[in-house]
């Protein structure tokens, strides 16, 4: 019985060391799998980011504001004779 035992408890242990293997193993593709569609997801963003950046950068031109701000402000560029330039004091 003593070496039938032995056999037993080496061979019980080893079963439970290639689980835990298989388990950790099983956990780390999980992770891995998350990870990159995180990365996708961020890929994306940043994509949308630029494009949006763009879009901000387009849209503050000094011929679209000036547009905007004539329909919907009603303001337009002085003419000379509205333009004051004020001297500087001396301080």
């Amino acid at each position: 019985m003593r070496g039938r035992t032995l056999i037993a408890v080496v061979l019980g242990a080893f079963v439970l060391v290639a689980l835990s293997i298989v388990w950790r193993r099983t956990i780390g593709i999980g992770e891995s799998e998350r990870l990159a569609q995180l990365d996708a997801r961020r890929t994306g963003l940043e994509g949308e980011r630029a494009r949006l950046e763009s879009e901000i950068r387009d849209a503050s031109t000094r011929q679209k504001l000036g547009a905007a701000v004539e329909s919907r402000l009603g303001m337009h560029i002085p003419t000379d004779k509205q333009v004051v330039i004020l001297p500087r004091t001396a301080r």
